[in-house]
């Protein structure tokens, strides 16, 4: 009697690791399946539309400034901004 208890208990066993690695496998399988080009074409888009708009417009031109500006200071050893800390003494 104990073994026919003990081979139902393997059995389901068995069928219930095979139906959660089967369920598991199908899950895997369809991550990002042909997802991620649409996603890349998209970003590109916009960012293609910011870019296309930056330099229809002044900004832009702003905006490199600005940066040239940041780096320039970094690169000549100044603060540069506003950071409000430091000691004194």
């Amino acid at each position: 009697m104990r073994d026919i208890g003990l081979k139902a208990a393997t059995r389901a066993r068995v069928h219930v690791t095979d139906w959660r690695d089967s369920v598991l496998d199908g899950i895997k399988s369809r991550k990002d399946k042909g997802q991620g080009a649409i996603e890349y074409v998209g970003i590109t888009i916009l960012v293609v539309a910011i870019v296309a708009l930056l330099l229809q417009t002044n900004l832009g031109g702003e905006i490199a400034g600005k940066f040239s500006e940041k780096i320039r200071s970094v690169l000549n050893g100044g603060g540069g901004g506003g950071g409000g800390g430091g000691g004194g003494q």
